[in-house]
């Protein structure tokens, strides 16, 4: 009789908190911004993750060349979801034009700490 790794099986049972860095056109338009985290938070939605938090980091220069672009828009999406929605936006992200690269990481520090906090005078 085959022994089960219940461990691996438990794992994608529970949300994690992920962050993905994605590199976007830096021609695209506020509208096609706000219409690119549309569609993001529509994956996340129908696939059972929870969108948390997007931040801009703007224009910068690139390493290299990616696409014949040496610019490109980044942005931030934390998120929390189980292990295999991972390969699900990774997926639609490919299919996306105007998204040039992408990395996802399991985020290990409290998102609460990342977030300023506006204080009125």
């Amino acid at each position: 009789m085959k022994k089960k790794n219940f461990l691996k099986e438990i794992e994608h049972q529970f949300p994690k908190k992920y962050e993905t860095v994605v590199i976007l056109n830096p021609d695209m338009e506020e509208l096609k911004v706000n219409q690119f985290l549309d569609k993001v938070k529509e994956i996340m939605s129908k696939n059972g993750a929870e969108f948390l938090d997007f931040n801009d980091w703007g224009i910068r220069k690139l390493s290299y060349n990616i696409k014949n672009f040496n610019r490109g828009k980044f942005a931030v999406i934390h998120f929390s979801a189980k292990g295999s929605f991972i390969q699900e936006l990774e997926r639609n992200l490919k299919i996306i034009e105007d998204c040039i690269r992408f990395q996802t990481v399991v985020y290990t520090k409290n998102l609460e700490t990342v977030k300023e906090e506006v204080v009125n005078e």
